[in-house]
């Protein structure tokens, strides 16, 4: 009997010991997806003169589906894209990256944002294997002229603050995530940046995040915490808004990715 409780034990110990092992294991890969994940955003952001970017990116797990990125097309161009993979965790970093590829890939043949995003999208839905979706921003600023075109795949409308301390959030037309179906409508638009100007991109982990009583942050919290921050750098307005979110927040459970990026022109 004594023989039978031991051989049980040892059982019972073995066991625990290839639960812990195949935990660490996990622990290894996830660490590994994370600095794969956090190597595709820039290690820097453009300088041109006129203009400052900023960014950040919380994800709410190891890994996550948010992903941003901000780069020169050409001496005259920039590009800004912040995207959001619905659901979280591996396969949604995974689909990120992919979809962050294709739209890198393909800015090098176009800087027409609807028909870069419609490209992408028909690489996306091409193969059907996938029930998993994007929403994205993709625009391009123009150094010359202030302008920002840019084109909705189901993200958030993004926010203007004017050198006034007006938050304007920018009147949009119905626009569909890519990765669902072959035909998409997408919501197009250009704005002209003065000086001075803000413009704010974010993702809904932004607006849903919600504190202990369970009351989210909502948008008019963004545009009251954006007013406050006229003529600020770009990259101070993102460590804000960030900031002002965790303070809310209170610790409790983070549901969603939280990404930020923003545009800002500098006062001539």
């Amino acid at each position: 009997e004594k023989n039978r409780q031991l051989q049980k034990a040892y059982d019972e110990l073995k066991a625990a010991q290839e639960q812990i092992i195949e935990k660490e294991r996990l622990e290894k890969e996830l660490s590994v997806a994370a600095d794969i994940q956090m190597s595709i955003l820039p290690d820097r952001l453009p300088e041109p003169a006129g203009f400052d970017f900023g960014a950040t990116i919380d994800p709410a797990r190891q890994v996550g589906g948010d992903f941003y990125d901000i780069f020169l097309l050409n001496e005259n161009q920039i590009a800004v894209v912040i995207g959001d993979v619905a659901d979280k965790g591996v396969p949604s970093a995974i689909f990120m990256a992919r979809t962050h590829a294709l739209i890198m890939a393909e800015s090098d043949s176009t800087t027409d944002p609807g028909k870069l995003l419609r490209v992408v999208n028909s690489h996306i839905t091409r193969l059907e294997k996938s029930t998993q979706f994007v929403t994205v921003l993709y625009g391009v600023l123009d150094l010359r002229t202030g302008d920002f075109t840019y084109a909705r795949a189901g993200h958030e409308p993004p926010l203007l603050l004017s050198p006034g301390g007006e938050v304007t959030r920018i009147p949009h037309a119905p626009g569909m995530a890519l990765g669902l179906w072959e035909d998409i409508a997408l919501d197009e638009k250009q704005i002209h940046l003065e000086p001075g100007s803000t413009l704010l991109l974010f993702t809904d982990g932004m607006t849903d995040c919600r504190d202990p009583l369970g009351e989210d942050f909502g948008l008019d919290r963004i545009k009251q915490n954006l007013a406050q921050m006229v003529g600020q750098p770009a990259q101070d307005v993102c460590d804000h808004m960030l900031s002002t979110l965790r303070s809310h927040q209170r610790g409790s459970p983070q549901d969603d990715d939280v990404t930020l990026a923003a545009i800002h022109m500098q006062p001539k």
